[in-house]
């Protein structure tokens, strides 16, 4: 950055922190891109934005305020030109900037420096934002994790026995009887659409007791009465009143009850047996 008796005399450290190596890229992005609600896939980029090149910033090492600006060139008489800082929506609302291209440095110690770049730290939050750094390596690193987690989830999806599908498919509270290829297409679905939702239901522990009780429920060996928030033996006989909820909520109470009430481990295994005689 320039500096003039104005602008930019701000500490060598903070300057220095915003020099790039040659060779190296960085990427700004602007403020205010959003999916399109009307077309999937698809983004509302603002047509053009422009940063404004002066803005005041607290300098830390010097404990004092000091005025920056992306200054392209000034005179003797202290007149001032200043860079474009225009982000265009043809452009994909994006500036890219190099190092060891001498306006490009200027450019970005100036977008580092100035509050109205989103990604700075300690920036003066009354100030909008203009615009974000896009921060590559977070960005690869996070795509790289979830490819990784959608893989873990489609190889456990493939290998699962018979007797898991079922148990899986029942413990999702859906009916575990159709075709098995039926229901191992289904899990695959979720694992590749919602690989994490996924993974939490095989690493649940208690996801064959909720198949047992799911199953039950629909074999008619317990019954549900949803009005009373009750589950009953079919003689009428209460089992326990869960809180006033419907459906997974309503077994995941029930699940609770059998894992810690006292009478709870003898209730499940009862439904147990009565539900591999039905």
């Amino acid at each position: 950055m320039k500096k003039t008796k104005i602008y930019n005399n701000i500490s060598e450290k903070m300057l220095k922190a915003t020099k790039l190596k040659a060779g190296e890229k960085v990427i700004y992005r602007v403020n205010g891109i959003q999916p399109s609600p009307m077309e999937p896939g698809k983004w509302i980029i603002p047509s053009a934005k422009n940063v404004p090149p002066i803005d005041q910033i607290w300098d830390e090492e010097k404990q004092d305020y000091a005025e920056i600006a992306a200054v392209r060139s000034f005179d003797a008489d202290g007149n001032h030109t200043y860079h474009d800082l225009w982000f265009m929506g043809n452009l994909g609302g994006h500036i890219i900037l190099h190092g060891g291209r001498g306006i490009d440095q200027e450019i970005h110690s100036y977008f580092s420096l100035c509050d109205y770049n989103g990604s700075k730290e300690g920036r003066d939050e009354s100030k909008e934002i203009y615009f974000t750094l896009v921060d590559e390596n977070a960005k690869s690193e996070k795509e790289r994790k979830i490819r990784n987690v959608k893989r873990e989830a489609l190889n456990i999806s493939a290998d699962l026995t018979a007797e898991d599908v079922r148990n899986y498919v029942a413990a999702l509270g859906q009916d575990d009887t159709r075709p098995l290829e039926v229901l191992r297409n289904e899990l695959e679905i979720m694992a590749d659409h919602d690989p994490v939702a996924f993974l939490e239901l095989i690493n649940n522990k208690q996801a064959v007791m909720i198949a047992t009780l799911n199953r039950a429920i629909k074999k008619g060996v317990i019954v549900f009465d949803e009005e009373q928030s009750k589950y009953s033996w079919p003689t009428g006989e209460v089992i326990t009143i869960v809180a006033r909820t419907s459906g997974s909520d309503a077994v995941e109470d029930l699940l609770a009850y059998c894992v810690s009430h006292a009478k709870g481990e003898k209730v499940y295994q009862t439904i147990q047996q009565k539900s591999k005689k039905g």
